[in-house]
């Protein structure tokens, strides 16, 4: 949600497909059990996945690295990112993802040696995921 006095940089609000709240009330589990992506969601009808370590260019020479699992740093850019439109999104030879926004802002994962670095699902059930150490895994989907 936008920003509010009492929250400076936007909040998210969690609800089920219907719009009404869900209950998240509780201790978390081990950290095994709270993996935490990072997850966008376009209009396009395709979900990215950010799971390892990930780095986004906010400003000519600004740069903001963050782990999905704490993303306090980045916080406020995720947040404006919500807003923002992909014009441009590409995997290099080595499974690194760059995404870039119509604002300027860029988004850059790379593989990951031991976990799945990021995912990306699209219409009819297509995935493309960075498998540890960089390989680019394919599933057709439907």
């Amino acid at each position: 949600m936008n920003p509010t006095g009492m929250y400076p940089n936007g909040y998210v609000r969690f609800t089920n497909k219907h719009g009404q709240p869900i209950g998240l009330d509780g201790k978390p589990g081990s950290k095994a059990a709270t993996h935490i992506p990072i997850t966008v969601l376009t209009s396009g009808d395709c979900e990215l996945r950010v799971e390892t370590e990930a780095v986004l260019q906010v400003s000519a020479g600004g740069h903001v690295s963050f782990d999905p699992e704490s993303p306090d740093v980045a916080a406020p850019h995720l947040v404006r990112l919500a807003r923002d439109v992909i014009t441009e999104a590409e995997v290099g030879r080595a499974g690194d993802l760059v995404i870039e926004f119509e604002s300027g802002t860029k988004l850059t994962v790379r593989p990951d040696e031991e976990y799945e670095a990021w995912g990306l699902v699209g219409p009819q059930g297509k995935r493309v995921t960075c498998m540890p150490g960089g390989e680019i895994a394919v599933w057709s989907g439907e």
